[in-house]
């Protein structure tokens, strides 16, 4: 019989609640952590245990998924006095579903393996819904024999994983994959916004697209697209990615200062926008 692997999970917000509950749904044990002690008790509720700190999640994992929302809560959450590295055993693995760039997951990865802790970088696509209902797309980047022992624990939430390459290839593909949803977004608010100022409600257009080729994920989702809090976070990590590798970029940088005004118009804190 196969003993499997304690799990722990840093971060019980819209997405790593209902991910916890997956999991848990599995058969797996997991321990969870979040600065929100609400949080914590709603992953108690769906049959997880609550911990006080990321160490003391890593101390009672194998296994330990970090899904905070800014590189600063992910490396703290590693990193930090009451991180993962202060509790975590040598083997253990640090699988960061939060989406931070290509060098960032390096640098994490190599201060996880002065401590012997293996590293993977897995952020999901297909956002809040997507983790609710158990369909999340995982784009993947790490050593083959650590992605193989993780992803049994990522099924739950998502079958569809795509293994991209070393470390950090995971956020590669997302920064790419939430410059193409921006794309999208900011183009369906033009295009809408041209539509009614001649007279065609977006109400009837959407439906009419969507069966046509101009349809497009952001297009599919519109009644949910007013929750885009990481649109110029994504963009920052694009353009950053570019200067790294010395490409220009007008479309990017065009895309950031775009979103911008969307972000207002859905109530999105200034704190995120700049």
């Amino acid at each position: 019989m196969t003993i499997k692997p304690r799990i722990g999970f840093i971060g019980a917000g819209r997405m790593g609640r209902p991910m916890s509950g997956h999991i848990v749904a599995a058969g797996f044990e997991l321990t969870a952590y979040d600065p929100v002690p609400e949080a914590v008790a709603a992953v108690e509720t769906l049959g997880g245990k609550g911990a006080a700190s990321a160490s003391a999640v890593a101390a009672a994992s194998d296994i330990i998924f970090v899904m905070p929302g800014f590189y600063d809560e992910v490396e703290a959450a590693i990193c930090g006095p009451q991180g993962i590295l202060a509790g975590a055993a040598k083997g253990a693995i640090v699988v960061v579903a939060s989406t931070i760039t290509p060098a960032q997951a390096k640098d994490l990865a190599a201060r996880c393996a002065e401590r012997g802790v293996r590293f993977v970088d897995a952020p999901v696509c297909q956002g809040e819904r997507g983790a609710q209902e158990a369909y999340l797309v995982w784009l993947v980047g790490g050593a083959d024999d650590v992605v193989e022992e993780v992803r049994p624990v990522m099924e739950p939430c998502g079958k569809e994983i795509f293994h991209l390459g070393e470390v950090g290839a995971g956020m590669v593909g997302k920064a790419m994959n939430n410059m193409l949803l921006w794309a999208a977004l900011v183009a369906d608010h033009e295009a809408l916004a041209i539509a009614e100022s001649h007279g065609v409600p977006k109400e009837k257009l959407i439906p009419a697209l969507l069966r046509s080729s101009g349809t497009n994920w952001p297009l599919e989702h519109w009644k949910d697209m007013h929750r885009i809090p990481w649109a110029h976070k994504d963009m920052q990590i694009v353009l950053e990615m570019g200067d790294q590798a010395r490409l220009t970029l007008p479309i990017a940088g065009l895309l950031r200062e775009q979103v911008k005004p969307i972000m207002r118009k859905a109530g999105i804190s200034e704190d995120l926008i700049r």
